[in-house]
């Protein structure tokens, strides 16, 4: 009987794969999903494998007819779709060569990161695909870089749209103790027990989620964070000074995003595509865009509510001078005290010179900060200095956007390989400030090792008359999560 080749691939490990014959017969192809996860389940040696995507992230159902002409498929255990994307029926070209870089030669970056960086450079519509210092990879995409296309990838922006950073003023520095300050920050994790629908109005959100009880106002997981700092060196005076910052006082960095709220957006997006294209002429343009607006602002929302909760949890110190409460939880005045606010997941319309000429392109910041709104803030690992960067030029080089951090070095499931680590060491950095972080897990996969040395980000950018530093910020007290598990989930 005729046969053709099939090559199954590893979902989660792409370079495990192996070549099936199947029968060239129509009626031969009917019920094969369930032939091609035994004959995988052995090959591999792994149980639990349950789903074959077809190229693009299209699940095969049960029992479905396999399509023709399929050459290939990738094997999971019901883990999102990690394969290549589909072309687009959209034939708008892709970038060239040129147009395709990474601005980077003293942080260290990843060749897999510069692989997808590559592989995204060649979908329809992208015109440029930047990688910033912090470059690492992804699931599917690089995280740290800049893509600008003619119509809109939901996929490329990510699961967590409108995460991103803001800064604000605490109160006058004090006498510091890093651990009393630390033992200060207590039911952060908690449901927030204010108004939340108060609380989103004064962002203009009239519509309510099922993330908006129990997430507003959280830090979150991964790599979220809120951390107390205090400036270690000004370099800009003028710059610092229009930002109301001194050296005699405490700040306030908080990482996080839109808790949930941006990954359904997603999910909305992705049900029969993995990588959906967003055309230019799409109708459903303005209806993503609304969607994606709204998470933006409630990851603006929830940074501030989270400034908010840890000011109310210091405004009893006494030690810290002109330490003053912002407000009560029942919707009275608040005194945040921000300074700054990037957000560096998401997509905003931008006019930017390629292949000789100005196109107005959509700029897809995945874990980048965009350049043209001002002073970003920089941060480091939990252990390092955090920087405020001032950007400079026309932005063109870097699709007007700059590294969001320090990036990763190494991957979270690396960080437990090797010998057995003193968890209770990693609660007090090398620089002497103080990690509230009560999940072990994450207390190893976000420890300072894990990430690049901010300096080589900054000076990789500088060299490229991209930013220039303003302030460089010390950690006092970096809060990840008290409660533990049950709080990130």
């Amino acid at each position: 009987m005729p046969s053709r080749a099939l090559t199954v691939t590893l979902n989660f490990d792409h370079n495990r794969k192996f070549v099936s014959l199947l029968p060239e017969a129509a009626e031969s192809r009917k019920n094969l999903k369930e032939r091609i996860l035994r004959e995988a389940r052995n090959k591999f040696c792994t149980k639990g494998l349950s789903s074959v995507f077809l190229l693009g992230g299209i699940s095969l159902a049960d029992e479905e007819d396999f399509p023709e002409a399929v050459e290939q498929v990738w094997i999971g255990k019901g883990e999102p779709y990690t394969g290549p994307p589909k072309q687009s029926a959209f034939d708008g070209g892709s970038c060239r060569a040129e147009d395709v870089r990474v601005i980077g030669v003293k942080s260290f970056i990843d060749d897999n990161a510069i692989k997808q960086l590559q592989n995204v450079g060649k979908l329809p519509g992208v015109r440029l695909a930047i990688g910033m210092p912090d470059l690492h990879p992804g699931n599917r995409f690089p995280i740290g870089c800049a893509i600008a296309s003619d119509g809109i990838y939901p996929a490329l922006i990510g699961s967590d749209v409108g995460c991103g950073i803001a800064l604000y003023r605490l109160s006058s520095r004090g006498k510091l103790n890093p651990k009393k300050l630390a033992s200060l920050l207590q039911g952060l994790d908690e449901p927030w027990s204010g108004s939340v629908s108060g609380w989103l109005a004064r962002y203009g959100i009239e519509r309510s989620s099922q993330y908006d009880h129990d997430s507003l106002g959280t830090v979150g997981s991964g790599n979220h964070f809120a951390e107390i700092c205090t400036p270690e060196r000004i370099i800009d005076a003028s710059v610092a000074s229009s930002l109301d910052i001194d050296e005699n006082s405490l700040y306030l960095l908080v990482h996080t995003g839109s808790r949930g709220l941006g990954a359904s957006i997603l999910a909305n997006e992705t049900v029969t595509e993995a990588n959906p294209y967003i055309s230019p002429d799409s109708q459903h343009l303005s209806k993503y865009l609304a969607e994606h607006d709204y998470a933006v602002k409630w990851a603006v929302a929830n940074r501030d509510l989270v400034a908010h909760r840890i000011k109310k949890c210091i405004s009893q110190t006494p030690r810290l001078e002109g330490n003053q409460s912002s407000g009560d939880d029942q919707g009275q005045p608040i005194e945040l005290g921000k300074i700054i606010d990037v957000t560096h997941n998401s997509v905003t319309r931008k006019s930017l010179l390629v292949e000789g000429e100005t196109r107005d392109l959509w700029v897809h910041r995945k874990g980048a900060a965009p350049a043209d709104q001002g002073v970003v803030p920089c941060p480091g690992s939990r252990g390092d200095f955090s920087w405020l960067l001032q950007p400079i030029g026309d932005g063109q080089h870097n699709a007007c956007s700059l590294a969001h951090g320090a990036g990763r070095r190494y991957g979270r499931q690396v960080l437990h390989a090797g010998s057995k680590i003193n968890k209770s060491s990693l609660t007090t950095t090398s620089l002497g400030s103080e990690v509230v972080c009560m999940d072990p897990d994450l207390l190893i996969e976000e420890r300072p090792e894990a990430y690049k040395d901010v300096q080589c980000v900054v000076e990789d950018m500088e060299d490229q008359n991209m930013c220039r530093g303003v302030v460089k910020l010390r950690p006092i007290v970096t809060y990840k999560v008290r409660e533990g598990i049950r709080a990130r989930k």
